[in-house]
């Protein structure tokens, strides 16, 4: 019997407040049936839109799916690069800030309070797999020729992986391989009502490995469609296959082949790409910013002008002093202090104007450019936050640590010096052991600056860090200290899930803070 796939206006409909059980059953209702490799290159695409051209909705999911904006705020306000108890009183709860003058906002946001976002993310991802799981279930009811097949599966499973990947790295405890996620494959009436309970860190591993290597084997015969195809790229898949070992490898799912695999995948990711990574600041804002076509990664523009200025400061803060806020975010001294003189990223990221920042033009300040993340110069009317994925940058610094971990500091040196010159950040010469780790962590956070979930992942991946807080909000002091491991770095499960999902276990130590 065949699959009914929910039409376009339907989908949309979808509220947020269906679980992943909901969204991985897609019971059926006011269906078309997908018939014709037409009929499901078209649905494909009205998803693959959004998600490879700028500022366009996706089928499934708000602007940016990849990488939700609100996500990006709140993996920020649960990291360490924002002098957080500096930026609280001086600017985000001064009477300029026109982004978000709730202080129970900012409170949530900076004493890990916020339960809305990791359900908007929960609703979301989920959302996408079931679309996909129905069309990968339809794939085998319609004729299609075997490039087709290649083309229009490839695509899908190397999107499905992405998602479970991310709700893995999300709400998973990083050193309890027993709680997983839940995962369910397929679509149709066998499938609905059941509750899903979390499979183990190792059997999520295998199901996302399993749709990648199935994506590689694909376009190892069969090349994307121009036009069409988006994650379906020799490049991309093996660095989210990179990406996903790199990850596992210090989990309780890790293997002794992790290591050998990040390698292998990353080193086929940086292949070729040298000479197009920006080395400038205009260059990266080019390039991230999805102007330079011949960047080797998927970038995207955010849609929503200023979203971001509730962390990372007003766009318009570049114009008169004092008017829009909040403005003129501190940085942690302590990231400040790993910037050595010349590093192309000091332009970028902090604001050197000495009348407003302290420091000199040319050297790490202690506030937070106007522009960045997104445009990085004086006027920052361009402030969007915008994400890529699958930056060869990202893969260097992966390839590097394989390499360490491999026992091959030589190697792991000379990869690292590599990334470091396309910075002029100095060398790695002469380092090892503890020291060469934590030059290729520290590079990676000097690099990923304001890039989605990546430092909220290394705090959580390389668990060597200690966040303390002192904050006070609505009338009350709040003294927070967030270790290595702690529950923080499992996001919440939505409530809902929860109670309709009487097989779910919750990640413990969430309570919600009543002010």
């Amino acid at each position: 019997m065949r699959h009914n796939i929910i039409l376009f206006f339907l989908i949309a409909a979808l509220t947020t407040s269906w679980g992943c059980k909901q969204f991985l059953d897609l019971p059926a209702k006011n269906q078309r049936t997908v018939t014709t490799v037409d009929d499901m290159k078209t649905l494909l695409a009205s998803y693959l839109k959004g998600v490879a051209e700028l500022r366009v909705k996706p089928l499934y999911g708000n602007v940016m799916c990849l990488a939700p904006a609100a996500g990006t705020l709140m993996f920020e306000a649960y990291s360490d690069n924002i002098d957080f108890e500096l930026a609280v009183p001086q600017t985000y709860l001064k009477p300029n800030n026109n982004h978000l003058k709730v202080e129970q906002g900012y409170a949530d946001l900076l004493l890990w309070n916020d339960f809305n976002t990791p359900g908007v993310i929960w609703n979301q991802h989920y959302s996408i797999v079931g679309f996909l799981n129905s069309l990968i279930d339809q794939m085998e009811e319609i004729e299609a020729t075997p490039q087709q097949q290649d083309q229009l599966l490839g695509e899908m499973y190397v999107h499905r992986a992405y998602y479970l990947f991310k709700l893995l790295e999300y709400f998973a405890p990083y050193h309890k391989g027993e709680l997983g996620i839940p995962v369910y494959l397929h679509t149709g009436e066998g499938v609905l009502g059941i509750d899903m309970p979390r499979r183990t860190q190792a059997e999520v591993y295998k199901i996302i490995l399993d749709d990648l290597k199935m994506a590689e084997t694909m376009i190892k015969r069969t090349g994307p469609v121009t036009g069409f195809n988006v994650f379906y790229n020799s490049r991309y898949i093996h660095h989210l296959m990179a990406q996903v070992y790199w990850f596992k490898a210090e989990s309780p799912a890790k293997e002794t082949s992790d290591y050998e695999q990040v390698k292998a995948h990353a080193a086929i990711a940086v292949e070729n790409t040298e000479a197009f990574i920006p080395t400038t600041v205009t260059g990266m804002i080019n390039a991230y910013g999805a102007k330079d076509p011949n960047y080797p990664a998927l970038c995207q523009e955010n849609n929503l002008q200023g979203a971001f200025g509730v962390i990372y400061g007003s766009n318009f803060q570049y114009l008169i002093p004092g008017t829009y806020g909040p403005e003129n975010i501190p940085l942690s001294t302590e990231f400040a202090a790993l910037f050595k003189p010349g590093d192309v990223r000091i332009g970028a990221i902090f604001n050197a104007d000495p009348t407003r920042a302290g420091g000199k033009v040319g050297t790490a300040g202690k506030t937070l450019n106007w522009g960045w993340p997104s445009d990085g110069t004086a006027n920052g009317s361009l402030k969007r936050g915008n994400a890529c994925f699958f930056k060869p940058e990202e893969a260097f610094l992966m390839l590097a640590e394989a390499q360490f971990r491999l026992n091959n500091s030589g190697e792991a040196i000379a990869t690292l010096n590599k990334f470091k010159a396309f910075r002029n950040a100095g060398t790695a010469d002469g380092l090892a052991g503890d020291a060469l780790l934590q030059e290729i962590i520290d590079e990676r956070r000097k690099e990923f600056f304001g890039d989605n979930d990546k430092r909220w992942l290394d705090l959580k991946r390389f668990g060597k860090k200690t966040i303390t807080r002192k904050l006070f909000f609505l009338n009350k002091n709040y003294d927070l200290t967030v270790a290595p491991n702690d529950y923080r770095y499992a996001l919440p499960i939505p409530l809902t899930e929860v109670q309709e999902n009487k097989d779910l276990i919750p990640n413990e130590g969430w309570v919600a803070i009543e002010y």
